[in-house]
């Protein structure tokens, strides 16, 4: 296995893995009766679409 596919694998799960944790943590913050801070959540989306970038880059 190369370093470019090696970034590739990385990069896709760590998109999945970013999509999936914004999906839940919107979820418990639209179910949240008090103030929250979103930075975490978009931070993480932030970071999936970069992520998913990186996959279209190394393929």
């Amino acid at each position: 296995m190369t370093l470019i596919q090696l970034a590739q694998y990385l990069s896709y799960f760590m998109a999945i893995y970013l999509f999936a944790y914004s999906y839940v943590l919107g979820l418990k913050i639209s179910d949240s009766t008090r103030p929250v801070r979103g930075f975490t959540f978009i931070l993480s989306v932030v970071m999936a679409f970069v992520f998913s970038g990186f996959t279209y880059t190394f393929s």
